[in-house]
């Protein structure tokens, strides 16, 4: 069932829009507190919904429900209209009419009226609404929610099927199946330290569909390979999705092989997935879909709050969410949050400046974190126009060595108490400019007094956008990078009089659209913020666990059987079953396994290639030696084969 399909379900079963509006504020996930706040004279003194529909009016008015419209007296500002099948808000809630799905996503979704009737901005949370609608009134609608699984509110993609298809058995095996179900299980409880999280763990694994990858003692790690063949997928499609790859000897096996894996998510939608190693002896001990993100992953976590968090690991991720906080977004790595991300977030924020207001930055405190800190909140404030606080993580010590705490191990090392203590730093949070000053001043590794008076004229700057409470807060830090310039004794109690004067002789700015100090892009070039350093990743090592790999397979498979043709023309596939089947009924079929040798391999005398569907077009563009068409093939009862190619493919 597709969009569509499922208005014009509602559309004929009459459904009056006072049903919407009472199954919706009778929800366990309807914010009632906020509503008897905002509308008190629309409960009786028990606390029981005393407002009139009438379902067969045109039109009437009632209390508003959504969450912004407070003090309300006489009880009409909404207009139900059962005529135009839609809601409307006179107190200003609205600018334009609510449909029902809209008005869903607003009152249990917490999505904004003006991004609720935003069909772009507002597509991710469609399906969820329509299966709460479904949930509490499909019987009376004539749709099961068996129907509406099967969505279409995108073009479905082969590769999202594929994709979804990964994460549903993954996410199966960590929930269905016992030895698997304790394994990712130990892994989080103990060994990740979510056994002291408030948050229950299944309830994680639940929600965010998190997944284990099956073992295998016979090392051949097909298990996901064949799950897709037996749903009919292609090889090309499932090598293209990336979830699979081709060894040298031509073997097919999972690209994840003994990983807890966590998706990244979109509403409904996979986005793709991370993989920690769950073996410890294994070289590479994260890995990531590879493929090119064109969305930040869980935005729908975050659009319908006013303040989020951004964390670099999704084991980060999790342990935030285990604390409680439930709007975090992870950036895929030191690398994987792009301009693109932070324009999407500036597209919600340009219609809902009340949401995403505030972000906190949770990376970790060594020096990776701390400029990965600085890259994404520049991103942040200067294209999404939010403003930026840093959280700080500690610094302690284990084995005698420094230990840079993310969110995770405060469990390791607080226990229970992890949630308090990450509560305090949260409180403590800077913001970025605060945080850049004192990260570029303990760059400069200052030596002496000369040194000191430069850099503070140098970056001065940042401090106009400091809050000058907050200038007071950072100045302790600021005395103990500036102490060392000075070689004589000093008395710091006088030093920091000097530096208090200056700190409070700035002016105090506020960051606009379009603020960008001249020296920014100077400091940032030097720190090397802009530099795209790819995370190392060696294939070999990523193979270790797969054993012997057999002898290569030949660029182009077939020529042999050819050797002693003079023919000008081939036909050519990527699809080793269909090779199979037909090798022996088409003269000139060859199984391509490397497209780059393919103008080396074949004879001089080739003039013609034609190329089934296995192939895409744009793979053959720089092939110039000859010329190239697309070819289709029919088959009749006799057997007998017809080529079908060029214009009439």
């Amino acid at each position: 069932m597709n969009s569509t399909e499922f208005h014009n379900k509602m559309k004929l079963s009459n459904i009056p829009m006072s049903l919407i509006y009472k199954v919706c504020v009778a929800s366990p996930r309807f914010d009632l507190k906020t509503f008897m706040a905002n509308a008190p004279g629309a409960f009786d003194s028990n606390g029981k919904l005393r407002i009139k529909f009438d379902d067969y009016r045109a039109y009437y008015h009632v209390y508003c429900p959504l969450p912004s419209h407070s003090d309300q007296k006489n009880g009409d500002a909404l207009v139900v209209r059962n005529d135009k099948r839609s809601f409307y808000c006179y107190g200003g809630c609205t600018t334009k009419s609510l449909n029902a799905i809209e008005l869903v996503m607003c009152l249990i979704l917490k999505v904004s009226p003006a991004i609720a009737v935003h069909r772009e901005l507002s597509s991710m949370f469609f399906w969820p609404a329509v299966n709460f609608i479904v949930e509490e009134i499909g019987d009376l609608i004539g749709v099961t929610l068996a129907e509406v699984s099967k969505r279409t509110v995108y073009k479905p993609e082969v590769k999202q099927l594929i994709l979804q298809a990964t994460v549903d058995y993954y996410h199966f095996l960590a929930t269905e199946v016992e030895f698997y179900k304790n394994k990712i299980d130990n892994y989080y409880q103990e060994e990740r330290y979510f056994k002291f999280a408030p948050v229950n763990f299944q309830e994680i694994k639940i929600k965010g569909k998190l997944g284990i990858t099956p073992f295998s003692k016979d090392k051949q790690y097909n298990k996901l390979y064949n799950q897709l063949k037996k749903r009919g997928f292609k090889d090309k499609d499932i090598l293209d999705s990336r979830v699979c790859i081709k060894l040298d000897d031509g073997r097919i096996i999972d690209a994840f092989r003994s990983h807890a894996i966590i998706p990244y998510l979109q509403g409904d939608r996979v986005l793709g997935f991370y993989g920690r190693n769950l073996n410890k002896k294994g070289k590479i001990k994260h890995k990531r879909l590879a493929g090119h993100y064109d969305t930040p992953a869980s935005l729908h976590l975050i659009v319908t709050q006013e303040e989020f968090m951004v964390a670099e690991g999704e084991n980060t991720t999790k342990a935030l969410q285990a604390m409680g906080y439930k709007a975090v977004i992870e950036t895929m790595g030191a690398n994987g949050f792009k301009d693109e991300h932070a324009v999407q977030i500036k597209n919600y924020r340009d219609v809902d400046p009340k949401k995403m207001k505030r972000a906190y930055t949770v990376y970790d405190p060594d020096k990776a974190g701390r400029k990965g800190t600085l890259k994404i909140g520049r991103m942040l404030q200067n294209i999404s126009h939010v403003e930026v606080k840093v959280i700080r993580m500690p610094i302690s010590e284990k084995n005698g060595e420094a230990w840079y705490l993310d969110a995770n191990d405060l469990f390791e090392k607080y226990g229970f108490e992890a949630p308090q203590i990450f509560e305090k730093l949260k409180e403590n949070a800077i913001s970025l400019d605060a945080f850049t000053i004192l990260y570029l001043l303990e760059e400069e590794a200052i030596v002496d007094f000369s040194g000191a008076r430069s850099a503070l004229q140098r970056y001065a700057s940042y401090l106009d956008y400091v809050p000058k409470l907050e200038r007071l807060f950072i100045m302790e830090e600021l005395l103990d990078l500036l102490v060392p310039a000075f070689k004589d004794e000093i008395d710091r109690s006088d030093l920091r009089k000097d530096l208090k004067e200056l700190l409070m002789a700035r002016p105090e700015k506020t960051r606009v659209e379009g603020t960008f100090l001249e020296e920014e892009e100077e400091a940032l070039k030097k720190l090397g913020l802009n530099d795209d350093e790819e995370e190392e990743f060696n294939e070999k090592d990523d193979l270790e666990d797969v054993g012997p790999i057999g002898p290569a397979k030949p660029a182009i498979e077939g020529l042999e059987i050819f050797k002693n043709s003079d023919a000008n023309a081939w036909m050519i596939t990527q699809d080793q079953e269909f090779y199979n089947q037909y090798k022996q009924k088409m003269r000139g079929l060859l199984l391509v396994h490397k497209i780059e040798k393919l103008e080396e391999e074949l004879p001089n005398g080739t003039k013609t290639v034609l190329y089934d569907d296995s192939f895409v077009d744009g793979q053959f563009d720089s092939i110039n030696k000859f010329a190239t068409y697309k070819f289709k093939f029919e088959e009749d009862e006799k057997g007998k084969i017809k080529t079908i190619y060029g214009d009439d493919v």
